[in-house]
């Protein structure tokens, strides 16, 4: 893939690529990144800068400690280039915040807190489909598994995506659902991208171009407990509606993935109305949206009406944003 000189400035800042010899030195983190775009927009710049006249980033307020990281942050462009050369080979790719290809739900609704680099093996489009998302207790009941399974079918027939973190439970399930009925899903990772491709399972549905896989991390790094809290904002943040299929009360990834994309309204979420389960009650409670599986309107309906205010699906779907539109709506 070829990236212009804005692209591989955010590679250079934001991602862990050819840092492996380089002691001391840190990408810019979510935040430090959207400080670094606040003063590039007030001194009508653009990241490309750091590969151009340093003097430019030392005018925007950075001292000599900073500029010192910035520097050595853009100077690793020999290593960072093999390294995405490298996963390129092993069919991993690279994608910016800039690219008009990047998941344009991620970018419409998380803003600010979207990665800016993400890693991905499989067709990218596919992020930027609509569908819905599908998390659950990873010790689902015999009847959760049972709306899954119920839920999924009707995603497939109305060819709607699959969004879920491929967690043991009710994202599994969902995925599996999708993939046996010719469907297509696209899992969020809190594991190693590079040591998931090597499964033949999964090579095949991504050669088939029925599954992507996306991580905001270096593709060899191995499971965090952080970035699976983290990745839950993605998944609303992707899916046009996400259905919580069974969820603890007050604790664990389903529970704060549910309330945390109500509070910072990352998405529309869809509880599952039908059951017993503590977790569920309090969530509708907190103002999730009820929903059970005898409900006979389509499911793009339900998730499309609510969210979308003007214009329709595809007019959302087709946005290209420019660099300019891109942080000015950041």
């Amino acid at each position: 893939m070829r990236y212009t000189d804005n692209e591989m400035s955010i590679i250079l800042l934001c991602s862990q690529l050819g840092l492996d010899g380089e002691a001391g030195v840190k990408p810019l983190s979510l935040g430090q990144w959207n400080t670094f775009l606040d003063n590039l927009i007030k001194c009508g710049l653009e990241p490309k800068v750091i590969l151009e006249n340093c003097q430019d980033i030392k005018n925007m307020g950075y001292d000599d400690l900073e500029l010192e990281r910035i520097k050595r942050l853009a100077d690793r462009g020999a290593a960072v280039a093999f390294a995405l050369d490298d996963y390129e080979k092993r069919g991993i790719h690279t994608i910016t915040m800039l690219n008009d290809k990047y998941p344009v739900m991620l970018k419409s609704k998380l803003k600010s807190k979207k990665p800016p680099v993400l890693f991905y093996a499989g067709n990218i489009e596919l992020a930027s489909k609509v569908g819905i998302g599908v998390v659950g207790s990873r010790n689902l009941s015999v009847a959760g598994a049972d709306f899954v399974s119920k839920l999924v079918d009707k995603a497939v027939e109305e060819h709607l995506m699959i969004y879920s973190g491929g967690a043991k439970g009710a994202d599994s399930i969902a995925e599996n659902i999708a993939m046996a009925k010719g469907g297509a899903a696209v899992e969020f990772l809190a594991d190693s991208l590079a040591s998931k491709i090597k499964k033949k399972e999964v090579s095949q549905r991504i050669l088939s171009g029925n599954m992507l896989l996306l991580s905001d991390y270096l593709p060899v790094a191995g499971f965090s407990a952080a970035r699976a809290m983290n990745r839950n904002k993605y998944i609303y943040g992707s899916a046009y509606g996400t259905f919580v299929a069974e969820s603890d009360f007050g604790t664990g990834g389903t529970w704060s993935g549910a309330t945390e994309a109500m509070k910072h309204d990352y998405g529309k979420v869809f509880v599952w109305k039908d059951t017993d389960c503590q977790g569920n009650q309090k969530l509708i409670e907190q103002g999730g949206i009820p929903y059970s599986i005898e409900d006979n309107r389509r499911l793009y309906d339900i998730i499309t009406q609510p969210i979308i205010k003007s214009g329709n699906a595809e007019e959302i779907e087709g946005q290209q944003l420019n660099f300019m539109n891109i942080i000015n709506n950041k």
